[in-house]
């Protein structure tokens, strides 16, 4: 196998598995309400709110619920 094709195995499997433990929190307006419940719906399930690197804090759809149980 060439260290090309392994990459292009291994990077896929990779971030599935980070992505696996993140869970988004929905659609529209970050707005000081949405936040809340969307923190609150996160911590009951486990988890920690947080904005993604690089993504916009007024979108919710820019949070996600890491290390919620799902």
């Amino acid at each position: 196998m060439s260290p090309q094709t392994a990459i292009s195995i291994t990077l896929p499997a990779v971030a599935a598995a980070v992505l696996a433990g993140c869970t988004g929190v929905g659609q529209g307006a970050a707005s000081y309400d949405a936040l809340a419940r969307a923190s609150k719906d996160c911590q009951d399930r486990g988890g920690q709110l947080q904005l993604r690197p690089g993504y916009d804090d007024q979108e919710l759809s820019s949070y996600d619920c890491v290390g919620a149980r799902r």
